[in-house]
């Protein structure tokens, strides 16, 4: 069986960055970037230079498209079919929430299956083709527009670094503990505004529960409640928190 390669197809343009926020076993914050392609772009990809080849969910015994694990997570079995009815090798993927941590069975709603079948696209895609595997090996991508410019004989130019900029002590404060730099704040006012934007009717629980905890028997004042208050890392992480357990609350609602 001829299976296409697709390895080195992505450019830097078809690549997106997220800067994700972790707490360490000591209590500190740091972060790292992940770099991704978008299914979106996986799947016009495949479908422009392996035209013919599908992706597919296995059924499990049971004829559900999620399978069930030993610790009762679940997880998807994916493979691909080609336009002469191959068959490709079966690729299992574990089913995650945002935090990339497995979701027990009977806790996976229908935002969880679909996002995570997108996720399992893009994975089979590389395990099966070696579309995109610059992402997974955290190899650099090639930049192609770069590359036609550049003669073999032209020297590249080096890019320029960005100056460094000092790093500041950690802002301690009695009561709430460390305070968040404005990269991190951003982070986690983009992390509400997602919440606001997929879930608009909670928005005030969410400020008047916030407030209860860290300002409790004081009123909030709704307008840049966030800009105002969220300023310290234990708040973040509180906050974080209970948007994750809210949104799995919301996710498991039937419809």
């Amino acid at each position: 069986m001829t299976i296409p390669d697709l390895s080195g197809l992505i450019t830097k343009e078809d690549v997106n960055h997220i800067e994700v926020k972790t707490q360490r076993k000591d209590g500190s914050w740091g972060s790292y970037n992940i770099d991704y392609t978008s299914w979106a772009k996986v799947s016009q990809l495949l479908k422009q230079h392996a035209p013919g080849w599908e992706f597919n969910l296995r059924q499990s015994e049971s004829s559900n498209f999620v399978w069930a694990a030993p610790d009762g997570t679940g997880f998807f079995v994916c493979y691909f079919t080609g336009p002469e009815n191959q068959e490709t090798a079966d690729f299992p993927f574990p089913i995650m929430n945002h935090k990339n941590f497995p979701v027990a069975f009977k806790s996976i709603s229908s935002r969880i299956l679909t996002d995570n079948h997108r996720r399992a696209l893009c994975a089979c895609a590389c395990f099966t083709f070696a579309l995109a595997h610059e992402m997974w090996s955290q190899e650099e991508v090639q930049d192609t527009a770069l590359k036609n410019a550049v003669t073999d004989t032209q020297p590249q130019p080096k890019k320029k670094q960005a100056p460094k900029t000092p790093v500041r002590e950690p802002d301690i404060h009695k009561g709430f503990g460390e305070r968040l730099d404005q990269s991190e704040k951003g982070t986690f006012i983009a992390l509400i505004k997602a919440f606001d934007k997929e879930h608009p009717e909670w928005g005030q629980w969410l400020i008047e529960t916030f407030n209860e905890k860290f300002f409790p028997s004081t009123k909030p004042n709704f307008e840049k409640y966030w800009s105002t208050n969220l300023l310290f890392k234990p708040q973040a992480e509180f906050l974080a928190d209970l948007i994750d357990k809210k949104t799995q609350e919301l996710d498991a609602m039937p419809f």
